[in-house]
This record gives C-alpha cells, sequence and structure tokens, in this order.
C-alpha cells in the first residue's frame, strides 16, 4: 500500500523538470510574502493628504490630491457619482474610475484615510509584485528604493493605477505580439479603456505598441470594440448631460489646451533640462540592461513613454512614474545581484513632507474664506464648512476655454457681498483695501490669511484673531454658509481624531 508521502512524491516526479525550475521567489507563499511587504513599503499610506513631495528637486507637494480627495468624499457621501464636484461646480478633468474605486473603498470600510488611498495602495503593491515576479528580488528592491516611488505610492493620484493598466497592456503584447489568440485582443481594448478611464487621453499610449506588432486587422478591431464598451458610456452621459462643461473644461482645456499650450509651469526650468535633472533619479533601474538581457516590448514601450513625456507641454514629475517599472521590466529575466547595491542611490536626497496643521472639526457650520490656495486645496476637506477662496487679483484669468467670472463662479469683492450665491467658490480682491473691506463686512465669516498679509493690512476685525500656521479671523457669530460639505472628518494620521 502506498503511505500518504509516497504518493506526494509520485504525483511530483510526474510533473518532470517543471516542478523542480519553479524558484523558491516564484512559489505562492513568497509571493504573497512580497505583495504584503509592498504594501508597507509604500510612503504614503498614512501621510497627511496632499503634503508628501512629488518631486526630488522642487519638493512640491502631492498637487491635486486634495483636488480630487474632495470630489471622492462626496460621492462617498452619497452625492452624484456619475459627475465629480469641486465646491459648488463639476470637475471634469478626468474619467472618474479612480474616484470611484477610492469612494467605494470608503463605502465599505469607512471614511478612513487608508481606505480612501485603498485603490493606489493595491495597484502599486501588484506593480511592485509583478516587477518582482519577472525580475526577481534586486528588481523589487531596486523599485522599492526609488524616491520617486517609494515616496508618493498610494497616494489619491491617478499614477498608480494608470502605471497598473500599462503594465498589463504592454505585458500582455509582450507576450502575444501579434494577439494570436482572441482573447487577448479583447483584454488589451479593455485594458487600454480602464486606462482612458482612469486618466484620459494618457491612457491611449499603449495602442502605439500596435502600430509596432502590426496585428491583424481584425484583431484591431476586437481591441477597438472593447475599447469602446469601456469609455463610451461615462463620455456620452457627458456628453448629453454635461454638454457645455464637458466641451469646455474636458476637451477644450484638459485636451486641447494642457497639451499645447501648458498653464504657468511649477519651474523656470526648460522642458529638456527639467526631465534630465529628474530622470537622473532612473539610472540605476536602467543599469542592469548593459549586461544586453532585453525585452524588445518593454524598450520599445520607454521609448513610447519618454517621446509622450517631452512632447506634452505641461511639466510634471509624476509623468515618470510608470517609466520606472517600465525599465526593470525591460531587463530580460532575473537581475544580478552585483545590481542590488544601486538601490542606496534611491534612498539618498529625497526631500521630506512639510509640516502642515491637521484637518479637524473646528469649522463645522461656518463659512470659511482662506486666502489663495497655496495649502494645495486641503481647506476644502473641513467637514460641514462652506469653503471659498480668496484671490489678491484684478482678473482671474480663464481656465482655457472656461472664464470663471463669466460662469458666476469667481465674483469681485462688491457683487459677492451683495449675493454671496452657492456657486461662488472665488472672491476677487484688486488689492488690500477690498480685502479689508470684505472682513469687515463679513462678521459671519470666518477668514484664513498668511501672517505677513494679516501683518499688512494693519486693522482692528471684529473677529476673534488666532495665531497659527494661518491667523484664523473666526466669527463671533458664525453662519454655515450655503454650501457645507456634507462629509464626514476622515480619520489616521494627519487628521484630528
Amino acid at each position: 500500500m502506498l503511505t500518504f508521502q509516497s504518493v506526494n512524491l509520485e504525483k511530483l516526479s510526474t510533473l518532470g523538470p517543471w516542478y523542480h525550475s519553479i524558484s523558491w521567489h516564484h512559489r505562492n507563499p513568497a509571493l504573497a510574502a512580497v505583495f504584503l511587504l509592498s504594501i508597507l513599503s509604500l510612503g504614503g499610506i498614512y501621510a497627511p493628504i496632499a503634503q508628501l513631495p512629488l518631486d526630488p528637486v522642487l519638493a512640491t507637494p502631492a498637487q491635486d490630491e486634495a483636488l480630487y480627495t474632495h470630489g471622492i468624499l462626496r460621492m462617498a457621501a452619497g452625492e452624484d457619482w456619475l459627475t465629480p464636484h469641486f465646491l459648488g461646480r463639476p470637475l471634469l478633468v478626468k474619467p472618474p474610475l479612480m474616484q470611484w474605486l477610492s469612494a467605494s473603498g470608503l463605502k465599505v470600510f469607512g471614511f478612513h484615510t487608508w481606505a480612501l488611498r485603498l485603490p493606489g495602495i493595491l495597484a502599486a503593491a501588484a506593480v511592485m509584485l509583478i516587477v518582482y515576479r519577472c525580475t526577481g528580488p534586486v528588481g523589487w528592491l531596486l523599485l522599492c528604493s526609488l524616491g520617486l516611488w517609494r515616496a508618493r505610492a498610494g497616494l489619491v493620484m491617478m499614477d498608480d493605477l494608470l502605471t497598473l493598466w500599462y503594465v498589463l497592456a504592454v505585458a500582455l503584447i509582450a507576450k502575444d505580439p501579434k494577439l494570436a489568440a482572441r482573447l487577448a485582443a479583447w483584454c488589451f481594448g479593455a485594458l487600454v479603456g480602464l486606462a482612458v478611464m482612469t486618466k484620459w487621453f494618457a491612457g491611449v499610449l499603449p495602442i502605439a505598441l500596435l502600430l509596432w506588432t502590426r496585428p491583424p486587422l481584425r484583431r484591431w478591431i476586437e481591441a477597438g470594440v472593447a475599447f469602446a464598451l469601456v469609455v463610451t458610456p461615462w463620455h456620452l452621459y457627458q456628453f448629453l448631460v454635461n454638454h457645455d462643461w464637458f466641451l469646455a473644461e474636458y476637451l477644450g482645456v484638459e485636451l486641447l489646451g494642457f497639451a499645447f499650450s501648458a498653464p504657468v509651469q511649477a519651474s523656470s526650468e526648460g522642458h529638456t533640462l527639467y526631465y534630465f535633472n529628474r530622470l537622473l533619479w532612473l539610472l540605476p533601474l536602467a543599469a542592469p540592461l548593459i549586461l544586453r538581457r532585453v525585452q524588445a516590448t518593454w524598450l520599445v514601450w520607454c521609448g513610447v513613454l519618454l517621446t509622450a513625456i517631452f512632447a506634452y507641454s505641461y511639466q510634471n514629475a509624476t509623468y515618470l512614474v510608470p517609466l520606472a517599472p517600465a525599465l526593470l521590466l525591460s531587463h530580460r529575466g532575473p537581475i544580478h545581484w552585483g545590481f542590488a547595491p544601486l538601490a542606496l542611490f534611491g534612498l539618498l536626497g529625497w526631500p521630506s513632507g512639510s509640516a502642515v496643521g491637521p484637518i479637524g472639526n473646528e469649522f463645522q457650520g461656518r463659512e470659511v474664506l482662506h486666502l489663495d490656495p497655496d495649502d494645495q486645496l486641503r481647506t476644502t476637506l473641513l467637514p460641514g464648512a462652506t469653503v471659498r477662496y480668496i484671490f489678491l487679483t484684478s482678473h482671474l484669468p480663464p481656465n482655457g476655454a472656461l472664464d470663471f467670472e463669466q460662469l458666476g463662479i469667481a465674483v469681485h469683492v462688491a457683487p459677492f457681498l451683495a449675493a454671496p450665491e452657492a456657486k461662488v467658490d472665488a472672491v476677487l480682491a484688486t488689492d488690500l483695501a477690498e480685502l479689508r473691506t470684505l472682513i469687515e463686512q463679513s462678521p459671519q465669516r470666518d477668514f484664513l490669511l498668511p501672517q505677513n498679509v494679516w501683518a499688512a493690512l494693519g486693522m482692528q476685525s471684529p473677529h476673534d484673531v488666532i495665531p497659527g500656521i494661518k491667523i484664523w479671523l473666526k466669527s463671533k457669530n458664525p453662519q454655515p454658509g450655503p454650501r457645507p460639505n456634507q462629509f464626514p472628518l476622515l480619520s489616521g494620521p494627519g487628521f484630528a481624531k
């Protein structure tokens, strides 16, 4: 009679050399451990919203994280899921796939920072797992040590989710360049559609690989049908329901405006110098390629990414994020342990986040006017508050095809005091005298002002003056305002309990 042990040995022996060729780091327990370790290595899980630096040179805080978080909180609190909103207006800067996933995380797990960031966390960890599976422990270590990746991975931004769709789509082409399997064509089209639903026109970049591999026409059609099934419903809905805003912001500003004539850049560096200084951080990831063990598809994909980055007019260090795993995956097979010391390069010199005040409930039931959005829009996350921004300018320029003054979203001090409508989220003051008038005639409103502006005003305010990172002019008889945020306070590090 065969024993249990002999049966198992007999079964294993029938597998032949395939079983014995599986490396220890490719087995399921190791992969599960690496996935968990990848999550724990991410720097963005518990950081305050819009604080972590995204740029190794400028140390720019996480732009747009608070912007997207505001819309996600509104969705999770029961507002419109098809059309994201920011303050009192639609937010059609990008499709809402990432917002939908984050809002779902909040609905399932509660209003916690980690639940808000769950899609980015899981997407970043999944990319790291793929890199580990294809390039071994050294490839994983190089990616994990890279500040551009580690410091911002898991934030409420689209880069991690977009990178995951990219990696899956390119991996599919690398395995089946001609899309010989019908399912491959459908999956490729769906992945490109998901990428578009994540970050608009940046999602179409994998299609460039089809121009290189040249699959049969029928596979192009099948991939196109799958793509259309993913992207058409939401885009058609917005075209029909929010027609003017969709054409002006989604197409006019985001597609045509920023692609060809960027707004004011964060850096005065020229395009080439800007990206050259940041590409230096990726050199350790490209170093293994000197062994000439190259995956051609992934190398072509790196070229596609670089071409798109340099062609796009707006400068942003996060555009380089998808390039990091692509460089590692361009190496064929496990990366030699001799390259492991290069991980030390990625650990050096990355800036830390600047201190910011916690977001709490102290503005519940109040109307808050904040001078300039220099907090990366974190004020908009105040629960129960009506939030507006003040701009010291005679005119707020149109946002591309959108003239916020014409739309009634931005108004000057006098008409605002006469009719403070709910749709107003920007108040324009031409000088300090108008700002002083606004404060004096708004005893029911709170104000947040930089310390130097408050000193320059030199006035006696009808408010209580509370010093801090910003001067808080606290109303003695507060009013809730016409458009209070209906979402609760997020819990987690960086937020008040």
